[in-house]
């Protein structure tokens, strides 16, 4: 029986406010996690004017962590948070969790998939994270889980290894390349955080708390992911109480690349 946290960072407030709590957290138990980047910052009022219309499953949230201030100052003045929190950033990699890729921009990538340069936006998101971190990234997961035969060959050609796109009961070799997804086993509907969906839905957090405990005795291994702009912001005494039932219960932690690695199938 295994866990594994992946964790998706995509906002300036999300890597600003909510990073610094989870890799204290982290630390605090001892537990390594699986972290992706978007890495081409914030959407200028021109992309957000082009790539317009709801996000896949964006009905189905009720949550709003961006002020109207949040919203008007990220159209008139976009922020590079890679760039901006890059010693933050950083200690992701120091304090030995895994770092790897959330696309370009999160708007062009969820709005605009059939749209855009696929090869292009892969490229300047890689050739930033080397200049950043000084190395080739092998992990990638796609903003909202959007993805197509094109994004996939394109990762495959890139030398990605690992991705975490495709819902499956399994870890397995993606068809036709030489990479390995892992699915995301806990989640909640339309493609949304677990933790999130259920407060949507009116759960307190001891309920929450049940069901993911449940959810994680019931599994051969187990993959929930979160965002830092929620769940480590307004959910980190909750995040707190999972992993402490983690390792109290004996439970074995494992990144994505681990998990990859121990349990390949073919598709």
């Amino acid at each position: 029986m295994s866990f594994t946290l992946r964790v998706d960072l995509e906002s300036q407030k999300g890597i600003s406010k909510g990073l610094p709590n989870l890799l204290d957290l982290l630390a605090k138990h001892g537990i390594k996690a699986s972290f992706y980047l978007t890495m081409g910052g914030e959407s200028n009022i021109f992309e957000i004017l082009k790539y317009r219309g709801a996000v896949p499953g964006a009905g189905e949230r009720s949550i709003n962590v961006f002020s109207f201030m949040d919203k008007l100052r990220m159209a008139i003045h976009p922020i590079d948070f890679v760039k901006k929190n890059k010693s933050l950033l950083k200690r992701i990699l120091k304090e030995g969790h895994e770092l790897g890729i959330h696309g370009w921009k999160h708007r062009r990538w969820t709005r605009g998939l059939e749209k855009i340069d696929v090869d292009r936006d892969v490229k300047l998101a890689i050739s930033k994270y080397v200049s950043l971190f000084g190395k080739n990234p092998d992990s990638f997961c796609s903003p909202a889980f959007r993805t197509n035969q094109r994004v996939v060959d394109v990762l495959d050609a890139r030398g990605i290894k690992f991705v975490s796109d495709f819902f499956a009961k399994v870890p397995a070799v993606v068809g036709g390349t030489k990479m390995v997804n892992v699915p995301v086993t806990i989640k909640g509907e339309m493609n949304t955080p677990i933790i999130e969906h259920l407060v949507t839905k009116g759960y307190s957090d001891d309920a929450i708390f049940e069901y993911l405990v449940e959810n994680i005795e019931k599994k051969k291994f187990s993959v929930m992911y979160v965002h830092g702009m929620y769940e480590c912001i307004e959910k980190i005494d909750l995040l707190d109480r999972v992993f402490t039932f983690v390792k109290t219960s004996g439970i074995e932690v494992k990144t994505i690349r681990q998990v990859a690695n121990e349990n390949i199938t073919d598709n």
